[in-house]
């Protein structure tokens, strides 16, 4: 094989992860214009889909490598059982995941079809975005769905930035910022007189995202609720400390500790809230430690923890669920919420009689799946939607349709992952679903990113990653009209699409071959 080839699939890689240092928590943005324009004019070559698909997954393959990489630090936490896998996972994942940016691709010339002369560039430059975007939404349910960095995200270094989300949902944000990014591809396309308004396109899409952002919020007022006050807890425990039999009850024992700490001339918390997983014993089984965790709640208040719930003693088939329990000052439990999106590998082996592997959480059998979203109502509390670690990340399935919460609460342990990209890619899709749904997101992290965002996704408090200790904050409220994403997200992107296909067309016919 020629040495220009391999050149050329390095370079593809190289512009993917160009596109990697535009994200969180890097957000390099102008770098996803040069990776994605790099791979429209290579697609742009592209003679069958053959060379398409290809084209686009040496793309995608850098982008999910690059975006991904602290995946494989979940492996070392328990090396002994799960670092012969080091070298497969991640370039596996990446492999796999590069698919969808193959069958963008493929997808775009579809679309393209004859229409390739120069003058028709700017349609499909629109019917690449167009592409990109639809494959981003296949990825989030296909599968049990992974739609983790998308593209939208590059723009959350702003509170203005992502306000858009608010109108379009995610992937109208997604559907935008890759039009932006390939648009720098038109100013070598057109003629030299025309040159000047091809790059007043480049900077006229992020300008009108910002002025829509800075507008929505120049009035935004945020009212929080009287009577409320919660204590967020981040104990800090590492990921390979956290299941040790001869560090639980010390383990257990610092959330005691920082849940009834007192602050001198404050008000006391009317509600305590613990990370994923915080409490390492199966709650519903064992008494002692509701009792436990009941002391440190508020009178009239609660605690609000993740914790492992069993089927009881006796009872068969034995189940595991991942779950989050609300328990009263005399230790019941007085609601229950079982995590219902899994995560492949972690939660639960797919395929397991054909696979012999070993699930990364603790305990030798594959978490069961509660029945979907949920919202919770108790004493003194706003109705809320409980998620459980990455159920936050999908767009338009945070919440029960029919019973919409006031808030939303994330409970999440990202300790697996260190002081790595990933944590902080987690904050910034959870912000998002805040700024779709027009709800405040609380979020307890084990090792961070503890967090309070307002209605409009900007965080109003927080504890830093790897810091240990607590917040008491004020709860805000959710906005009084629920954005158009919230209501109406399917319906928008659909419009979406089809003015994107009509423009495109448009273009097509008006500058087609003579």
């Amino acid at each position: 094989m020629d040495k220009a080839k391999w050149k050329r699939r390095l370079f593809l890689i190289l512009l993917g992860l160009c596109v990697v240092a535009a994200l969180p928590p890097f957000h390099i943005w102008p770098l996803a214009f040069v990776g994605l324009s790099g791979l429209f004019l290579y697609l742009d070559k592209t003679e069958t889909k053959k060379q398409a698909f290809f084209t686009g997954w040496l793309f995608g393959a850098g982008f999910f490598g690059g975006g991904l990489y602290w995946l494989t630090n979940a492996f070392f936490v328990h090396a002994d059982k799960h670092g012969w896998l080091v070298p497969i996972a991640v370039p596996a994942l990446a492999a796999a995941m590069g698919l969808f940016i193959g069958l963008t691709c493929v997808l775009s010339v579809i679309l393209w079809r004859e229409h390739r002369a120069q003058s028709q560039v700017y349609g499909r430059l629109i019917l690449f975005a167009l592409a990109w975007t639809v494959l981003e939404w296949v990825r989030s349910w296909i599968f049990t769905g992974f739609p983790w960095n998308l593209m939208g995200t590059i723009w959350a270094f702003s509170d203005e930035m992502i306000q858009p989300a608010a109108y379009m949902g995610a992937y109208g944000l997604s559907l935008f910022t890759v039009l932006a990014a390939v648009l720098p591809v038109g100013f070598f396309y057109v003629e030299k007189r025309k040159k000047m308004g091809a790059a007043f396109l480049v900077g006229l899409i992020p300008i009108v995202m910002f002025t829509l952002g800075y507008v929505r919020l120049s009035d935004a007022v945020v009212e929080t609720y009287d009577g409320v006050l919660l204590r967020l807890v981040q104990p800090n425990i590492a990921q390979a400390d956290k299941w040790k039999k001869d560090l639980k009850i010390q383990n257990f024992q610092k959330l005691l500790d920082l849940s009834a700490a007192r602050k001198e001339g404050a008000a006391s918390p009317t509600h305590v809230i613990w990370p994923e997983t915080a409490v390492t014993f199966p709650l519903n089984r064992d008494e002692r430690v509701r009792r436990a965790v009941g002391s440190v709640a508020p009178t009239g208040g609660a605690v609000i923890t993740g914790t492992p719930r069993m089927t009881q003693r006796g009872e068969t088939p034995f189940q595991v669920w991942n779950s989050l329990m609300v328990v009263n000052e005399v230790g019941q439990v007085v609601a229950n919420y079982d995590k219902s999106h899994l995560v492949p590998f972690g939660e639960y082996i797919p395929f397991r009689k054909i696979l012999p592997l070993q699930k990364l959480t603790a305990g030798g059998v594959d978490f069961s799946a509660g029945p979907g979203p949920q919202t919770i109502k108790v004493g003194g509390l706003p109705s809320f939607s409980p998620l459980i670690c990455y159920e936050i990340i999908f767009p338009g399935a945070v919440k029960d349709e029919e019973n919409r919460p006031q808030w939303l609460l994330n409970v999440t342990n990202d300790g697996w992952y260190g002081n790595s990209p990933g944590p902080y890619q987690h904050l910034i899709s959870a912000r998002m679903r805040s700024v779709e749904e027009g709800l405040p997101l609380v979020r307890s992290a084990n090792t961070g990113i503890t967090v309070v965002t307002d209605g409009f996704g900007r965080i109003r408090h927080q504890i830093a990653y790897g810091n240990e200790g607590f917040i008491d904050v004020e709860l805000p409220k959710p906005l009084v009209k629920a954005p158009m994403a919230a209501t109406w997200q399917g319906l928008v992107n659909i419009c979406l699409l089809l003015v994107y296909m009509m423009i495109a067309q448009w273009i097509f016919i008006t500058y087609r071959k003579r």
